[in-house]
């Protein structure tokens, strides 16, 4: 009975250390917010806030706490009232929205302590990691806002843990493994659209390991029959994942566009909308590479309605007219395709001119894009963590959009300036203010070779490892650039280039502090020749049992 109570209070350390900042959080902060959106996914129908391009997920979990803080203060006799237009909906209330924040910061504890117990084996090093993890505010401020990036956070750790437990499995993994690794990649796709492009990083991993398993570390038959079979190994698993991925699109665009057809409404793609951000690079042209590239755009559209757009967002420049909000242009708009009840036409349009300015991008917009990619690569993770206290104080000036909001602790206790303010007055949230993501990147290369030479040097061959860990971060970047080319920088969006790229971090670390810690010999293949007396080890297979 003594190991297990030993290994039981080691877990409960860890998850203390990991659930620390979370409760001084919920002691300390008000509720953060995102903006408007998040407003839309707590009080409107999921089914219209899914046709309106918000991500499903979130909009109906978030419902289950806010629905039993709404009865737990009935049943105190404080009944809130109910929203006029959608009396179908659970109203906000203090003891909702504590309950889903609470909930998210458990949720985000145990999904770390997951990801980290399938780094290393070691309480040492997962204490030392847990410690790491906590030191840094970004997820837990994240955690700790109502808002669908905090769920995709949340799933992506999880994500990541249970593809690591697959990459570097020695044994054929189980279906039940494969079937997880399946849900959880369903729920990250319809917790966010940016996570679209998580379909391929298991994949991706495999073909990664399969490449780097083609470089032996000796000449031995032995050793040339296991890589062999790994490469074999590799190769099949990534037939599976892209498959397991493929199949995951089809199934949540199925589920996404099945509950937007049960609002009555046709479900339909809104990335032109979503595009619109992005045109403000035209704001910094000189009005007549202006007028040269619009004319260019148009020319390459053969819709109509795509040409009008066109046409208005150059007349209204012209104009002077303020775009960094799209509403004063989509008033404008709507008239030319029939009215408020053609959304559709509207919309399609949009996408048709977003095509012709994407298909392929012209030059200023790609100088645009790189550009914001390039600054965002010179921000901390405080910029991505602290832009969360700009989208709480949004209420204050829109509180007609988000007239439910008015009886929350948040903004009833609190003014603008006192939210913009909370980051300066507390020395955690600050903590990781000096390290850029260019440094942080350094790090990691650090940590990448020091894990190579390590490996090199107790003659592993842990390819599956470092081709998972290259992945992580190369797919942060990936999906960070894709939103720098279909939308104006936000803050936000690097949360998924930061998150893959500590992931990856935290893996390199402590798998590297396991070889160090691992007692046992050290076998080298290129070495003298092996002693009658000296036994490498056996698989069942026979052959040397590596890592």
């Amino acid at each position: 009975m003594r190991a297990p109570t030993f290994a039981f209070f080691k877990a409960c350390a860890l998850l203390l250390c990991l659930f620390a900042p979370s409760a001084w959080m919920i002691a300390t902060i008000p509720p953060l917010w995102r903006d408007a959106d998040a407003y839309v996914q707590l009080t409107e129908d999921p089914l219209i806030a899914t046709f309106w391009s918000h991500a499903p997920a979130y909009c109906y979990a978030a419902k289950v706490p806010v629905f039993a803080g709404e009865q737990f203060e009935r049943w105190r006799g404080n009944a809130p009232a109910r929203l006029e237009t959608q009396t179908s909906q659970p109203s906000l209330t203090d003891s909702g929205i504590w309950l889903l924040i609470i909930a998210q910061h458990l949720a985000l504890c145990g999904a770390a302590f997951y990801f980290i117990a399938a780094v290393s084996k070691f309480f040492s090093v997962r204490l030392a990691l847990a410690l790491l993890w906590a030191s840094n505010a970004l997820f837990y401020i994240y955690a700790h806002c109502v808002g669908s990036e905090t769920l995709g956070l949340i799933l992506l750790v999880l994500l990541a843990g249970k593809a690591l437990r697959l990459v570097s499995a020695r044994r054929e993994a189980r279906w039940t493994d494969w079937y997880v690794f399946a849900l959880l990649l369903c729920f990250c796709l319809l917790s966010r659209h940016l996570n679209l492009g998580l379909f391929g990083l298991l994949p991706a991993a495999f073909l990664f390991s399969w490449i780097l398993n083609r470089i032996p570390l000796g000449s031995k038959n032995r050793r040339k029959l296991w890589l062999r079979r790994l490469r074999a190994k590799d190769l099949r698993h990534a037939v599976m994942a892209i498959a397991i991925g493929l199949a995951c699109v089809a199934v949540t665009n199925l589920a996404t566009q099945s509950l937007a057809r049960r609002s009555r409404a046709h479900p339909h793609s809104r990335i032109g909308f979503a595009f619109l951000w992005r045109l403000s690079f035209l704001d910094q042209l000189s009005p007549e590479s202006r007028t040269a590239l619009l004319q260019k755009v148009s020319a390459r559209t053969r819709s109509a309605g795509a040409r009008q757009l066109i046409a208005l967002r150059e007349q209204m420049l012209k104009e002077g007219a303020d775009l960094a909000n799209t509403g004063p242009f989509l008033q404008r708009a709507i008239p030319l395709f029939g009215g408020e009840l053609h959304w559709e036409e509207l919309d399609l349009a949009l996408n048709q001119m977003a095509f012709a300015f994407l298909l392929p991008p012209t030059p200023e917009h790609w100088h645009a894009a790189q550009a914001e990619f390039a600054r965002a690569l010179k921000m901390p993770s405080t910029e991505t963590s602290h832009y969360l206290f700009a989208t709480t104080a949004y209420y204050f000036q829109h509180k007609d959009e988000m007239s439910a909001c008015a009886n929350l602790s948040t903004f009833r206790s609190f003014n603008a300036d006192e939210i913009l303010k909370l980051p300066s007055q507390h020395l955690y949230l600050r903590l990781w203010q000096g390290l850029s993501y260019n440094s942080a990147f350094v790090i990691w290369l650090i940590s990448l070779a020091t894990f190579i030479v390590v490996a090199r040097r107790k003659a592993l061959h842990l390819g599956a490892i470092s081709a998972f860990g290259l992945t992580l971060t190369a797919f942060g970047l990936l999906i960070f650039a894709a939103s720098c080319v279909l939308h104006e920088y936000e803050p936000r969006f690097a949360l998924t280039m930061w998150q893959l790229t500590l992931l990856s971090l935290y893996l390199f670390l402590g798998r590297t502090a396991d070889l160090l810690l691992k007692p046992g010999f050290t076998w080298r293949p290129t070495g003298p020749k092996q002693s009658a007396g000296q036994r490498l080890p056996r698989n069942r297979s026979g052959l040397p049992k590596l890592d």
